[in-house]
Order: C-alpha cells, then structure tokens, then sequence
C-alpha cells in the first residue's frame, strides 16, 4: 500500500509473508549475485579498466541494496515482535530507498531466473510440473516482479 510520504507499506500477516521476504538477499545470493559484476564485464574489452574500477563498485552497490533490504526486514521484524503482533507487522520501504529496493529485487529475480530457468512467463504455465523448490523458488520471483511495479508506480518516479 502506498504511504503519503511516497513510500510503500507491506502489510505482513503471516510467518510466510515474513519468510518470502527475508528470502530477497538470500535469492540473489543463492544465484551468484556476487559474481554478477564479473559476468557483466565479460562483455567488456580489457582496457576499459572494468576488473580493476567497476567491479568492485559494483559489488559494493549491489551487496548495498541487498544489506537495506535484509536490514530493513530485520527491523520490521524486531518491531512486530517488540509489539506482540508475531507474526503481523509491516515493512516500511520509504521513497529514499526505493531505488535499492528494486535493485535488490532484481538480483533475486535475476539469480532464481539462473538458477531455475523458468523461462518467459508465458512458458510457465505448468507450475505444478515444477519440483517443490523450483515451484517456490518462481512463486518468490513473481511476487519480486509484482513488489518491483508497485515500487516502479508508486515510489520511484
């Protein structure tokens, strides 16, 4: 749900909900998002300077929206506790970290698709085909997919 302030509220009502979001990093993780900056400057020439610049930039800015995301979770949660609402409670993701919010996203989104190779979404009709961790695996993408245009509508514009 959209905040006045331009930021967006998850509404957790359930031990799941809160386990799909602690999920995010460890998605992108899972999937080697360490080593998405190297797979990217492998279609850089070697002058450019990628391996010795960019790289390691990259993977401070990506382990960064990875580590405001599961902070961000963790302190909901330490919060929902606190109040004695285990397991409801809510996520809070303000307009200035919208931004980190989406690239996490996308790095889970991006390493469940290496991962699992789900394919285009039309093709992935067939979910109940899938083995129990594929099938949970692409259910988490579709909520990161769905999360990432909510962000796109309603924070980051």
């Amino acid at each position: 749900m959209p905040t006045i302030e331009g930021g967006l509220r998850i509404d957790v009502e359930t031990a799941t909900d809160w386990l799909v979001l602690e999920q995010i990093a460890p998605d992108a993780l899972q999937g080697g998002a360490e080593k998405l900056p190297s797979r990217l400057g492998a279609l850089m020439d070697e002058e450019s300077g990628w391996d010795e610049v960019v790289i390691p930039e990259l993977q401070d800015f990506f382990s960064g929206q990875l580590r405001k995301v599961a902070d961000t979770v963790f302190e909901a949660q330490k919060d929902a506790g606190a109040q004695g609402e285990v397991p409801d409670g809510e996520v809070l993701i303000v307009r200035e970290d919208g931004a980190e919010w989406y690239g996490a996203l996308n790095q889970a989104r991006l390493a469940l698709e290496r991962r699992y190779k789900f394919g285009p979404s039309q093709e992935a009709t067939d979910v109940e085909e899938f083995s129990a961790a594929k099938r949970s695996a692409f259910i988490r993408s579709q909520f990161y997919c769905a999360l990432q245009s909510v962000l796109l509508e309603h924070v980051l514009e």
